[in-house]
């Protein structure tokens, strides 16, 4: 019980983390060197975890989290490369978004928590996906 509640905090905490992150207004070396803490400290390292592609990185889940914290992580994880195609342009952008969406699109089918701001957030990366894929990008 302790162990979780200890992990809902620090879900918490990532969130803040996350939403200070995305508002800031900083060079973009400034922003990667931010990031990669961010995964550190919540999540793993970011040359680890960053460059997996989904399925890998799915593997890597089940090989190295608890399972009671997978999902979450997960859920981390796109956040976390979702914050980053916010601020890099085409076509790393896209790749960036497409590995978010599909790591979203696994929380939703394989967690237990609702999320109406994960799903809007899913909605407008499909749409500009969508967008970028109709211009030939």
């Amino acid at each position: 019980m302790l162990q979780r509640d200890y992990f809902i905090r620090l879900i918490e905490e990532f969130n803040a983390a996350i939403s200070r992150f995305l508002t800031k207004k900083e060079d973009d070396m400034k922003r990667d060197k931010e990031l990669k803490d961010l995964y550190r400290q919540y999540v793993g390292e970011y040359d680890d975890l960053r460059n997996l592609s989904v399925d890998e990185l799915l593997r890597y889940a089940r090989e190295q989290w608890d399972e009671n914290e997978r999902i979450d992580k997960i859920n981390m994880v796109a956040e976390l490369l979702h914050a980053e195609a916010s601020y890099k342009v085409q076509p790393l952008r896209r790749i960036l978004q497409e590995k978010a969406y599909a790591l979203f699109d696994y929380v939703e089918g394989n967690g237990s928590t609702f999320s109406i701001a994960r799903r809007q957030k899913m909605e407008a990366m499909r749409q500009e996906l969508d967008s970028i894929l109709s211009q030939g990008q």
